[in-house]
């Protein structure tokens, strides 16, 4: 194995054999030198998410793979501007976020938001499935409510799970900015599900943003 894979002149790299050990830099590394096969595992990592977070700011299901997809590509073609080959994900959702927005300017009218979070579901009988339906569609229903910046910022935050320091990286906000639109949607989901008689608990809503 040649060194342009990440070989050393005392032996092979022990993490060959297992390619999901190599790190987001480390593959975009292998990339860079000619090892191209490797970008399909920067694919595999990201893709659930970025399609997340596409349908999370009202892209339809068909778009958004398809946004995705160019996110990947374009991002493939431009691999040696990535400044920080280790957050390679927040790299591309930035462009996924261009994408998405520039979609919009052209289709308002198909903005729908999706909830790809888990919602609590207590009990697996029935009438236990029948509610958690009636839970997620109401939820869904309120972050349709919410002005886009805060829906994103509120499923950034508790559907994926990203730090305040990665949300700002991804939309292009200060922190504060970010933590302020996750406050205000988590309280006006909480007015809107209560409103309709549902526990913002219920719904999984935390209890701090």
């Amino acid at each position: 194995m040649s060194s342009e894979h990440g070989t050393s002149a005392g032996g092979s790299d022990p993490r060959a054999s297992d390619p999901t050990e190599l790190s987001d830099g480390d593959v975009v590394a292998r990339v860079l030198a000619g090892d191209t096969e490797r970008y399909a595992l920067l694919v595999q990592r990201h893709q659930g998410l970025l399609f997340r977070q596409a349908r999370g700011l009202g892209v339809d299901p068909d778009t958004a793979a398809d946004l995705v997809q160019e996110s990947f590509i374009k991002a493939y073609e431009n691999l040696d501007r990535c400044r920080d080959p280790e957050r390679f994900g927040l790299w591309v959702s930035r462009m996924l976020r261009n994408r998405c927005l520039d979609h919009f300017k052209s289709a308002p009218h198909r903005r729908k938001a999706s909830l790809d979070f888990e919602v609590p579901e207590n009990r697996p009988d029935p009438e236990g499935e029948r509610e958690a339906g009636f839970v997620r569609e109401a939820l869904e229903s309120a972050l349709d409510t919410l002005p886009s910046e805060q829906r994103e910022a509120f499923l950034l935050k508790h559907g994926e799970g990203l730090s305040y320091d990665d949300m700002a990286e991804v939309v292009g906000a200060s922190v504060s900015a970010v933590k302020m639109r996750v406050h205000r949607a988590r309280e006006r989901l909480r007015r809107t599900l209560g409103s309709v008689g549902l526990p913002d608990r219920s719904a999984g809503l935390p209890d701090r943003v």
